[in-house]
């Protein structure tokens, strides 16, 4: 074989391995960014506050098979003495997924309502299977759009340890724009023919769970136990880990872990937002008067329909 044959393929060989030794380089870099930019978040189940004894209660979750997050509000007592109805609001996650036995289920909660708090596109993609004879509405809270969703990817990607200050921000922007949704809901919520009702979101801890926080607080229940309501969808969290797309985030250098400030109910997060409304808008009751337009009337009939 002549020097120039020779040449010739030392130089094609080269040519060959230096992208798959760039690309070798570019995955261990990544693999070891990803790790030193790694955050140790605490246990879903460690956020979890149990309420009081007295109104914990094991039959406020709904066991079924198709759906997460399924519970009663009430059984709480409120700051006068009073308790909240049992059997007269629920929440819960999807129902995208129910099966035939969950709508039987339901059914026999006797709910009259159900209120879709998920934005057009969820429901194209995962319309509700709704059991016969409930009234099915649709309030959507749109309050992560497209272009908030690639912020978040953009912060995943190059800012790990901002990552919660964007869930955050996302209870916040629930409180400014979307002050009217939560009016709408509490309105049927007064009507006491719209009862039984479940209001619902995808995993029914975020935009549920902020509605039903403002609806408990309306009626007098304690903050720190609506905080610690609040925490129990951290049951759900294998659940949630369901709706994250593992192999694309995968292939970004993300983790499953890496999303954990947006899969859990942090009791933290929930007393910000509320310390922000009150900053902003004084009380709650200030608040959906003046920004929800939810009048004395409307609260007054809320509180007959679900105290005792």
């Amino acid at each position: 074989m002549n020097r120039f044959v020779v040449l010739r393929e030392s130089l094609l060989k080269r040519r060959l391995l230096l992208p798959v030794l760039a690309l070798g380089g570019a995955a261990a870099w990544r693999t070891f960014a990803a790790r030193r930019n790694r955050i140790v978040y605490p246990a879903p189940e460690s956020l979890i506050i149990e309420p009081d004894a007295d109104s914990a209660g094991s039959d406020r979750f709904i066991a079924l098979e198709g759906a997460a997050n399924v519970r009663d509000i009430g059984g709480y007592a409120t700051s006068d003495g009073r308790h909240v109805r049992r059997g007269r609001v629920y929440r819960s996650g999807t129902l995208a997924e129910i099966t035939e036995n969950d709508q039987r289920a339901l059914q026999t909660l006797g709910l009259k309502l159900i209120c879709d708090l998920r934005s057009d596109s969820e429901v194209t993609k995962a319309p509700d299977r709704l059991p016969v004879g409930i009234t099915y509405t649709r309030i959507p809270v749109n309050a992560d759009p497209k272009d908030e969703q690639q912020f978040r990817l953009r912060t995943l990607l190059f800012h790990k340890r901002r990552f919660s200050a964007v869930v955050a921000e996302l209870y916040r922007r629930m409180i400014d724009d979307h002050a009217p949704v939560f009016g709408q809901v509490f309105r049927r919520l007064a009507d006491s023919d719209s009862l039984p009702a479940l209001v619902h979101c995808t995993a029914g801890k975020d935009r549920a769970g902020l509605t039903m926080a403002l609806l408990l607080l309306a009626l007098g229940v304690p903050e720190a136990v609506v905080i610690a309501d609040y925490s129990l969808s951290n049951r759900y969290y294998d659940h949630f880990r369901r709706y994250v797309p593992l192999k694309r985030l995968r292939l970004l250098g993300v983790t499953v872990e890496d999303m954990q400030p947006f899969l859990v109910a942090d009791p933290q997060i929930l007393r910000d937002a509320l310390r922000y409304l009150a900053e902003r808008y004084g009380s709650v009751l200030d608040y959906l008067r003046q920004q929800a337009g939810v009048d004395d009337e409307t609260l007054e009939r809320l509180k007959a329909n679900l105290l005792l």
